[in-house]
């Protein structure tokens, strides 16, 4: 028993040396034991903290953030693993839903409590739901908002959301160049909707501010975007930092989006997960079996920031 204790600790012993003779760069590449005085050291092999980690949770992540001075995430960041033209890998339509029918619900009643009757609402990186409850859309029977607009990848899954009164096929990770466009909305206005919403497909943009610059553009001073997803992804086509984030830390991601794109207020974070209990509307925590749902809003700022 000693001779296996002895062997073990000598093992531990080596590989800790091993790990200590070979660290990583901040920008995580890694290199050997030369280290230059400015840059310290990683003994423990291990990557630098990530510029989203924190062990806040959701509803406390965007709560007193200390911003860094300059966007944080890199183009590595920012990458995927699946390289391919998006529309290749959105060009067969999908009519599946990539949240539970409870998640589902709950959004449903989230943007009905959230986005206010008579509102024009513009749904981002769209598919053929919205995610509306009934009364909602187009060929509702309230017509709760006064016109829905949206941007997707696939016509023909778009050609079938029930909420909306016109849509264009747009792909926002690419150059609005490149899809002979002035900008990646271009075809809004400025300050022409009340509400923008992206369900379920923040995690892939690879351009987000630019996104985002385009989203404070067409909306009203004072109106609202609402960015909303759970734990399901298509993995190779989420960006990097998004895979390597916790739930909680999401959110920070997409804080960092709204306040670098410049124009917003605060974002304001949450866990809005709901099922339904009977007659009740229970909140977390949830049962393991449902999908988690999480939501980062800002409002477009009253008025221009005055630079001085």
């Amino acid at each position: 028993m000693r001779r296996r204790l002895f062997a073990a600790a000598a093992l531990g012993g080596g590989l800790l040396a091993a790990a200590a003779s070979y660290d990583y760069w901040p920008d995580g590449t890694p290199r050997s034991s030369s280290w230059p005085d400015a840059i310290p050291r990683n003994p423990l092999n291990r990557r630098p903290q990530a510029p989203w980690s924190s062990r806040k949770g959701p509803n406390s992540i965007l709560l007193q953030v200390d911003w860094p001075d300059a966007f944080p995430l890199t183009a590595e960041h920012l990458s995927v693993i699946d390289k391919s033209d998006d529309a290749i890998f959105y060009s067969a339509p999908r009519y599946v839903m990539h949240i539970d029918a409870e998640a589902s619900a709950a959004l449903g009643r989230y943007y009905r409590t959230h986005v206010h009757k008579g509102s024009r609402v513009l749904d981002i990186a769209s598919s053929w739901t919205s995610h509306f409850q009934e009364g909602s859309g187009k060929n509702k029977t309230d017509g709760h908002y006064a016109y829905v607009s949206a941007v997707g990848m696939n016509h023909a899954e778009l050609s079938a959301n029930p909420a909306l009164h016109d849509f264009h096929v747009i792909d926002l990770n690419k150059s609005p160049a490149a899809q002979e466009l002035t900008s990646l909305l271009a075809p809004y206005a400025d300050a022409s909707f009340d509400a923008v919403i992206c369900s379920v497909s923040v995690d892939y943009l690879t351009q987000p501010l630019e996104v985002f610059r385009e989203i404070e553009r067409v909306l009203v001073p004072g109106g609202k975007a609402i960015m909303t997803w759970s734990n399901r992804m298509f993995p190779t086509k989420a960006i990097r930092a998004w895979r390597e984030a916790s739930e909680p830390e999401r959110l920070l991601i997409c804080g960092f989006y709204f306040h670098f794109a410049g124009g917003f207020d605060a974002p304001k974070g949450e866990d809005i997960t709901a099922w339904e209990f009977g007659d009740m509307v229970q909140t977390i925590p949830r049962p393991a079996h449902l999908d988690p749902l999480y939501a980062v809003s800002a409002h477009k700022a009253l008025q221009d920031k005055i630079e001085l």
